[in-house]
């Protein structure tokens, strides 16, 4: 192919679960077919279940992956990825966060990167220092805090600890890209707060095969028996981690006002996290038992019918804070928003972060004020109450799903991005940034 030589920095990839694990298979696999040749490396899996789906993943991919990188040493990460740069030779490196961007001070490779907002907002390096880093990110190490790392459960006296630390070398390696592709608005606004040039930054949000998500003739009434729903249940959906920023909760009281309304008024979620037990709890003390199901984690390949049984999707995201509240945590664009769209099924969301990039209120969706049960329940209401809304959200949001949030849209924009990336010339380094290599 006449394709360029790339290299994938994709922190987190397949098999394991998740919206940067589905856009990196999307992206490799793209990729693959129109480069002249890829290669991926992510970090290492130490859970030997998880390493024997990764290894079975990665014999029928297709391209090379290469799981090397420790999810604690960051500055042993950027001494392999330059071995890999020497070795492969690639003609740009594109990363899936803006965490190395430092390489620009060693390798004359164009750089550039996607950010989902979480990297700027809680920056995640590990270990963030020179000294011992190889130690620190060795398999034995990593074998050790094999459930920590793999599933997020560090305490927040972890993220204190090293704060400052990361969010300096956070700052100096998003400001050594050619370009950044952003998910969202209030992605851009994070990057440019920490002096990224808006002409440096791409808002590229979506991510759904519009195809697959879309409803077949008879597929409401199919996936309802499927699932053990009747024909006149009103039946609500959210996707989503079980999780503080996700607003479970305030999705379960305004249920509390929409029951006299709709008696066969039904909730589903689906998702798993640290919280559910906390909200399974609540839905109980709200005496909505009967009307709300937990179906924990579902397969993404199995998640269309849950869409197309349902009457409304609803996200009730909001901005929450930990590590003694230093530290954001807010929903920086939402796929699940997209794949609602794709599905023909009117949706309800909070205009939380970048939700708005999504959703545009009363075109192919309703935005409310977040962590507002109230008006929450209003716009549910309005919406099952008025079928021509409803219908007039879902016909917008099929539309944008096509022509914005498809894969086939999204990746013409990585495409330009690389493009624009190898027309660049050299750039020179900042001072600021040669000095934090230096470090």
């Amino acid at each position: 192919m006449d394709g360029p030589r790339l290299l994938l920095v994709l922190t987190e990839a397949p098999p394991s679960v998740g919206g940067m694990q589905t856009h990196a298979r999307h992206l490799a696999s793209h990729l693959a077919r129109t480069s002249a040749a890829i290669e991926v490396l992510t970090y290492r899996v130490a859970d030997p279940a998880l390493a024997a789906q990764a290894q079975a993943f990665d014999a029928e991919c297709g391209y090379p992956v290469r799981r090397i990188l420790s999810r604690l040493g960051y500055w042993h990460n950027i001494a392999l990825i330059l071995q890999r740069i020497r070795e492969f030779a690639p003609d740009a490196v594109y990363a899936s966060t803006v965490f190395y961007g430092l390489l620009r001070t060693r390798t004359a490779v164009p750089l550039l990167c996607r950010s989902v907002g979480n990297d700027i907002l809680r920056p995640w390096l590990g270990y963030p220092y020179p000294l011992c880093s190889r130690a620190i990110g060795s398999q034995a190490v990593q074998r050790g805090l094999r459930w920590w790392l793999e599933h997020g459960q560090h305490p927040d006296w972890v993220d204190r600890v090293f704060r400052r630390a990361r969010e300096q070398l956070m700052r100096d390696a998003a400001a050594g890209h050619c370009g950044i592709l952003a998910n969202s608005e209030f992605t851009a606004g994070l990057l440019m707060g920490i002096g990224i040039a808006r002409e440096r930054i791409d808002v590229v949000s979506g991510g759904v095969d519009s195809r697959r998500f879309a409803p077949s003739p008879g597929g409401r009434e199919s996936s309802r028996a499927a699932l053990g729903l009747a024909p006149d249940d009103v039946v609500l959906l959210t996707v989503c981690r079980l999780v503080t920023k996700k607003g479970v909760e305030v999705l379960l009281d305004a249920l509390t006002l929409l029951q006299s309304a709709f008696p066969r008024l039904k909730l589903i979620v689906v998702g798993d996290g640290r919280r559910r037990k906390t909200y399974e709890a609540r839905a109980k003390a709200l005496g909505l038992e009967g009307m709300v199901r937990f179906a924990g984690r579902v397969p993404h390949d199995d998640v269309p019918p849950y869409f197309w049984a349902s009457d409304l999707f609803v996200l009730a995201s909001y901005e929450s804070r930990h590590a003694g509240g230093a530290v954001r945590d807010v929903e920086t664009m939402g796929r699940v928003l997209c794949e609602a769209n794709a599905a023909g099924l009117p949706l309800v969301a909070t205009a939380s972060g970048g939700t708005p990039s999504v959703v545009r209120d009363g075109v192919n969706g309703v935005l409310v004020p977040p962590a507002d049960a109230g008006a929450l329940a209003d716009a549910i209401a309005r919406v099952l109450h008025t079928p021509a809304l409803a219908a007039q959200l879902a016909n917008a949001g099929r539309a944008r799903a096509r022509d914005e949030f498809d894969w086939s849209a999204v990746m013409a924009r990585h495409e330009d991005a690389i493009a624009r990336a190898l027309r660049l010339p050299t750039l020179a380094v900042p001072a600021a940034l040669a000095q934090s290599s230096r470090a």
